[in-house]
């Protein structure tokens, strides 16, 4: 019975061990995946040059404001292909009784495919650039989240209120663009377009929330990248999505090396429960041994059937620990928003990160393989010396032992 527990809690250790490196690895794995699926759509030669506030400024007093010089500007650095301005509200959209939080962007329509690839329309068309009262909604505000159906449609009339004020809009819905997800951090399926021009009519500002600034190559991002800093100083915000990778790489590979430790600790720990069983094992069956050896078992048939035990203890545990690791690997890569990578970036709206968006975990071969041999190895490693000890016990010795 004791050797039964003492081998049950053998197995539990490489069992918790192996399921935290599986868990942690697949985990940072689908993070990095995320991520790197949001820098495609936008693509890692686009930036986003937003307005610093008065707390980046030092010794301002207000936030600093963009307008349609700094296109001019901007369109005149260096590999600087194409520059789109726009504005950015959040706003409270009501549907059929229910508000739902969502950002209203002012922005020539017919360039969100160009800026974010494959996004299209689902239903619908773009409305024309000079159109004040029409709107192209992302897929989520047609389809809110806490409903079972479709609320919006086409040519259907849709109202909200802009930021934290009393302000109503209501426009046409000319087009619904298709499930997008979000992009470095906004929901693009919650957000609802408008034309530029619109835009500037209905806010009654000269002044823009933000600039694309498309780079010819991703070679050039970080020249012009730089540019755009020693034209602005600290008065601009700019957002690379390149180092947004770098960042979140930099950070999962920290964190899956240090949590990683801690498995490979306890996997250590249950390598010494390994061997503490199979010494107390051998001490155990010693007159076992004696009588093997001398009804003629040979030294190597010993050692095998003693390797064979903590090779058992090894595949169990590993296999345990895989199970378990993949669960785990869910339930953590489930609850970890890509957003919460994103808050000191923000997105390009300037609002809050975009919820909803996680990370799931990434499960590749060369991992599950890994976490079914290791511990077997481990096992191996850490049996074989008892197995040893026994293979070279002495048969008249071992039959005299009490």
């Amino acid at each position: 019975m004791d050797r039964k527990v003492r081998s049950a809690l053998t197995i539990l250790g490489i069992m918790i061990g192996g399921a935290i490196i599986m868990a942690l690895v697949a985990s940072s794995s689908g993070l990095s995946a995320g991520v790197n699926s949001q820098v495609s759509k936008i693509g890692a030669s686009t930036l986003i040059v937003r307005p610093a506030s008065a707390g980046f400024v030092q010794g301002g007093q207000s936030q600093y404001t963009l307008s349609s010089q700094d296109t001019e500007i901007l369109q005149h650095i260096p590999d600087v292909s194409l520059v789109v301005p726009y504005y950015s509200k959040n706003v409270q959209i009501s549907l059929g009784g229910q508000v739902q939080s969502g950002t209203l962007w002012g922005i020539e329509p017919k360039m969100l495919p160009v800026l974010y690839k494959g996004l299209s329309l689902m239903a619908g068309s773009y409305p024309a650039a000079t159109d004040p009262t029409a709107a192209v909604i992302g897929n989520g505000v047609a389809y809110p989240v806490n409903s079972d159906s479709q609320l919006i449609f086409v040519n259907q009339a849709i109202s909200m209120n802009v930021g934290s004020t009393a302000k109503g809009l209501t426009f046409l819905v000319k087009g619904i663009f298709a499930q997008y997800g979000s992009v470095l951090f906004t929901n693009i399926d919650n957000n609802v377009y408008i034309s530029f021009q619109a835009a500037q009519i209905i806010l009654k500002t000269p002044y823009y929330s933000g600039f694309f600034v498309m780079v010819d190559s991703p070679d050039n991002v970080a020249s012009v990248q730089a540019a755009i800093q020693s034209q602005y100083a600290a008065n601009v915000n700019i957002i690379n999505a390149g180092s947004i990778v770098s960042s979140v790489t930099a950070i999962t590979t920290q964190m899956t090396v240090f949590l990683g430790a801690i498995g490979a600790v306890s996997l250590f720990v249950a390598a010494v429960g390994i061997a503490n069983t199979m010494f107390v094992s051998v001490m155990e069956r010693t007159r076992e041994i004696g009588v093997l050896k001398a009804i003629g078992y040979k030294g190597s048939q010993i050692m095998s059937m003693f390797l064979s035990e903590a090779v058992l203890t090894g595949i169990i545990g590993g296999i345990l620990g895989t199970i378990l690791g993949y669960g785990l690997a869910f339930m953590l890569g489930g609850d970890i928003p890509l957003s919460s990578f994103g808050r000191g970036f923000r997105g390009p709206g300037g609002g809050a990160a975009a919820p909803g968006a996680s990370a799931p975990p990434v499960f590749t071969p060369e991992l599950i393989i890994f976490c079914l041999a290791f511990p077997i190895l481990v096992s191996v490693a850490a049996g074989l010396y008892p197995a040893w000890r026994a293979s070279k016990m002495n048969p008249i010795t071992a039959l005299k032992y009490e």
